[in-house]
């Protein structure tokens, strides 16, 4: 018996759901090497369902190869992931990126506000600019209580001023109130 013949009993005794587990991994082989082969079953199963007269028959030949012909014709989808996890990964760079420049602008920020103390002053080691001196007096008022009252009011704006985030110079001048009649 020519090997051909073999196969083709073997192919109907598989359709027949008459082999045994080796013999079925051995005829998956032979079938997914040999396309002639492939076209036989497709026929023995036709003609099995129509002798067991199943309502379903299927008439399209070739369906195997048609079906593998249709799987290589698809766009590989590899490139695509790819890129999607690239995009992924350069998206979530790019947040950390963010957040970083904001947390580091936010520090220089609160970094940068003036000191209030003048003690804070002295310790930063600024060069002193030029000092203008005026007269003994400050106000040209004829009341000394009106003295008192703009030289505390001039202190306390001169503390308030620089940590309320409106730059000019002001950060850069203190003001020192004395009165000369409590001394």
């Amino acid at each position: 018996m020519s090997n051909d013949k073999i196969m083709q009993e073997k192919l109907s005794a598989f359709v027949d759901n008459e082999l045994d587990e080796l013999e079925t991994r051995q005829l998956m082989a032979a079938l997914s090497q040999d396309a002639t082969l492939r076209r036989t079953w497709e026929r023995y199963h036709v003609a099995r369902s129509a002798l067991h007269q199943d309502s379903e028959i299927l008439l399209v030949a070739n369906v195997a190869e048609k079906v593998a012909q249709q799987i290589e014709s698809e766009p590989s989808r590899a490139g695509s992931y790819r890129r999607q996890q690239a995009l992924r990964v350069v998206s979530t760079l790019a947040l950390a990126a963010s957040v970083a420049a904001i947390a580091i602008l936010g520090v220089q920020r609160l970094n940068d506000k003036p000191e209030s103390s003048a003690a804070a002053l002295v310790a930063g080691g600024k060069p002193a600019g030029q000092v203008i001196r005026s007269g003994t007096t400050r106000w040209d008022t004829k009341e000394p209580g009106a003295e008192n009252a703009l030289n505390a009011y001039l202190v306390e704006h001169n503390e308030f001023a620089s940590t309320s985030g409106i730059g000019g110079m002001m950060p850069y001048v203190r003001v020192v109130g004395y009165d000369n009649n409590n001394k």
